[in-house]
Parts: structure tokens; C-alpha cells; sequence
């Protein structure tokens, strides 16, 4: 195990005794019920180990190279997706419905290619490879609202409510101001090796997704995805995809694992790749958050 994370890349008091008591009487019949109770409804989180299983799949264009996967919905509640598509030369923004037909379609300048999508305040944001520069859609119109730039390549992108998350091809997760794209700190992801306690560093992260106060992110070139705890760094769990790669792309080094998309209102995960035919529903299995009739 330790060799394939290798390869896939720490007095007394003043008061008088009368109010002393008083006091120390009035902070424990308020203050610790409030401690008490806060204790008793810890915030609800994914056990460290889960469990994926398929639900079912959907129809996905082979022609798009996908860089980056959002789940949004319309008024009545009919799930689609904004896509991320790169190349140079075929770089776009897109909304998909679940069915794969493509509703809507921006093209890129040819000079650039895109990479990881996320949705944030009403606007998508897409970041590009190498020429520094990401694109602010209306969702709704897909008119190009600004441009914002960065130093660095761009690879994944997601956002966890208040701020963009970006990840770019090394062991570094950047959180950044939705309005101005500056950095505003910066993540080393690791795994600890359960014998040595050594902390390895987890290079070429893809694209991201912010599932349930995790980072979720695709290992590039590999089947795997990693959960990423957003405040150390440290992996949580590394979860193995290989058995959903399609035949014709086993194999290949570009049709590789490369989309994840969360629908928080179903809680539902999406999983597709570059030029995948296939895009397919999972459902966490020992979910402690679902709901059971």
C-alpha cells in the first residue's frame, strides 16, 4: 500500500467568596445544560469507510472530453448538469440533461482548454488549463459575465458555499474569493501510513467536488477517488472506481475517470469520464444521513 501512494505521487480568585460562588452557580445551571446539548447532536458526517453501490446509468457523449461535472436543477426539481468539455479546439461550457442530450453549448476560444466547472451564486465558473483564466457564465444565458485570472495551470474546480476550491495537477487544493479568485489559503493533501505514521504526499489531483464537508477528488490517471478532510489534508478514504471504466476505454490513457457530481437534495453521486459513453448513479449504501420511509 505504502508503495502505490508512492507511486501515485504533519490563584485564587479576585471576587469576593459570596459572588464567586454566585457566579460559578449561574455558569453551571446555564452554561453546561448548553454544552450538554450541543454534545449530544454532534454535526452529522460520512463514516471514514463507506460504501459505493450503482444504482443506474445514463447516456453520456463520447465525443466530450470531460474536465469537470456540477448537478443542478430546474424550478420542479428535473436534475441536469453543468459540463466542463476540454481539448484544445473543442474546449466548452454545457448543460446537460440526464438523458446526455446537450441542451445548451458555449464554445471556448480554440486558443484555450477548459477544465474543472463549479457553480456558485447563480454563475458558472470554469477554469482552463494553461492560460490562466477563468470564465464567468450566467447560468441561465451562458453570457460570458467576466474573465478572472490566476497564476499556474488549472485542473479541478468546486466550491464549498463561500469559496472556490481548485486543484492544479500537484498535492495542492487552493481555496479562493469567488469575486476576485485570489488565493485565500492553501491545502496539502497527504495520506498517513497506518505503520510508519509517515505522511505521503497525493500529487496530481483532478477534478473536485464538495460532498457532505469533504473534498472529493480524482487521482488523474488512475480509477481512484480521494476523500479529502478540507481542514488537514489527510485522506480519509481512497475509493477504487475500476470496475465502472467501459471496455472501450481500458486501457486508454486519455478516456480516463475524470467527473464527479453531487446532488445534495437526492443524495446522489455522479461518476463519468473523458469521452465515456456511460455516466452512472451511485448511492452511498451506509449513509448515516438517509432517510429511510
Amino acid at each position: 500500500m505504502n508503495r502505490l501512494f508512492r507511486r501515485l505521487f504533519r490563584p485564587r480568585s479576585s471576587f469576593p467568596a459570596p459572588l464567586f460562588f454566585r457566579s460559578v452557580f449561574l455558569f453551571l445551571l446555564f452554561a453546561v445544560p448548553v454544552f450538554t446539548a450541543a454534545a449530544a447532536e454532534p454535526a452529522a458526517r460520512l463514516p471514514r469507510q463507506i460504501v459505493l453501490t450503482p444504482v443506474r446509468s445514463y447516456p453520456h457523449d463520447p465525443a466530450s472530453f470531460c474536465q469537470g461535472l456540477v448537478c443542478a436543477s430546474e424550478g420542479d426539481g428535473a436534475l441536469f448538469f453543468y459540463e466542463s468539455a476540454g481539448l484544445y479546439g473543442r474546449s466548452a461550457i454545457k448543460q446537460v440533461a440526464l438523458s446526455g442530450e446537450t441542451l445548451r453549448r458555449e464554445e471556448l476560444p480554440r486558443r484555450c482548454f477548459g477544465e474543472g466547472a463549479a457553480l456558485h451564486d447563480g454563475k458558472i465558473y470554469q477554469i482552463t488549463w494553461r492560460e490562466n483564466t477563468c470564465f464567468v457564465y450566467d447560468t441561465q444565458t451562458f453570457r460570458l459575465l467576466k474573465k478572472l485570472s490566476y497564476k499556474g495551470e488549472g485542473w479541478g474546480l468546486a466550491e464549498n458555499g463561500t469559496e472556490l476550491v481548485m486543484s492544479d495537477g500537484s498535492d495542492k487544493i487552493t481555496f479562493r474569493d469567488p469575486e476576485t479568485f485570489k488565493p485565500v489559503r492553501e491545502l496539502r493533501v497527504f495520506w498517513t501510513n497506518p505503520k510508519t505514521k509517515e505522511q505521503i504526499p497525493i500529487p496530481r489531483l483532478n477534478e473536485l467536488e464538495w460532498i457532505e464537508g469533504e473534498i472529493w477528488a480524482n487521482i488523474f490517471e488512475t480509477t481512484k477517488i480521494a476523500r479529502i478532510d478540507p481542514e488537514s489534508g489527510e485522506v480519509i478514504q481512497l475509493l477504487d472506481f475500476a470496475r465502472y471504466v467501459p471496455g472501450e476505454c481500458r486501457g486508454d490513457p486519455q478516456r480516463v475517470l475524470n467527473g464527479i457530481a453531487w446532488d445534495p437534495a437526492g443524495r446522489r453521486l455522479f461518476i463519468t469520464g473523458k469521452e465515456w459513453p456511460v455516466l452512472y448513479e451511485l448511492a452511498i449504501e451506509n449513509d448515516p444521513l438517509k432517510k429511510t420511509p
